[in-house]
């Protein structure tokens, strides 16, 4: 049951995705700052498609700009996360994420920073261009465990996206997922649908803290939120 149900969901997603991916695309390329006020009612609708509901808790920091750090825990984070965002935002992604047609020139566009984790050289200019990104005016959206948990569990932070708000002068905001490894989990293929919970935590100040400092009050800020 849960296998059918399933194969409609990825189905009717994708045919929604490549319908209005490429007028994404065609807006971003003609009109790039209205792009952002079309992202978030598309990933509501990506959302729905997959048959989830968003309940948010917290609100948006208005007239500031964030490096915003969140859990991952599921493929449809990259839906999930953007539906409480405001402003211009930007993100570092994993290399992997630019091998997708549509998606990759999307991707691009928003001046999303890929990041190999493989090779060191690359991740420190990685890190330096989303520098320069954050200084124009964006967001910056991080991952922070670098890859999805397998197990449920919240895995252990890298250190790049914490160096870029400690750099940059920048707050971190954290914002916590709870629900989506219930719904799909790297390691299963079956969708699950159901509520996924965003909490959007209050701001944590960079200066006078070391890297480790930020790091660990982050972590347990998350440790807290996860159910």
């Amino acid at each position: 049951m849960f296998k059918i149900r399933s194969f409609f969901l990825y189905l009717r997603s994708l045919i929604v995705f490549l319908l209005i991916g490429p007028i994404l695309l065609l807006v971003l390329l003609i009109y790039p700052s209205g792009t952002y006020s079309l992202i978030v009612p598309f990933c509501k609708l990506m959302i729905y498609m997959f048959g989830c509901k968003i309940n948010i808790k917290g609100k948006f920091p208005p007239n500031q700009y964030f490096v915003i750090m969140a859990n991952h825990s599921s493929f449809l984070d990259a839906f999930a996360i953007p539906t409480v965002l405001q402003g211009k935002f930007s993100a570092i992604a994993a290399e992997m994420n630019f091998k997708i047609p549509i998606y990759a020139t999307f991707l691009k566009k928003l001046k999303v920073i890929s990041i190999d984790r493989s090779n060191q050289q690359q991740a420190i200019q990685g890190i330096i261009q989303a520098e320069k990104v954050l200084k124009s005016g964006y967001h910056i959206v991080i991952l922070p465990e670098g890859t999805r948990t397998v197990d449920g569990k919240l895995r252990k932070f890298k250190k790049g996206g914490f160096h870029l708000a400690k750099n940059t002068k920048v707050n971190i905001l954290p914002i916590v997922v709870n629900g989506l490894f219930n719904i799909k989990p790297k390691n299963r293929w079956v969708i699950k649908p159901g509520l996924i919970e965003i909490n959007i935590c209050k701001p944590i100040e960079t200066q006078n803290k070391s890297v480790n400092e930020i790091i660990l009050e982050t972590h347990n800020i998350f440790l807290n939120q996860l159910s």
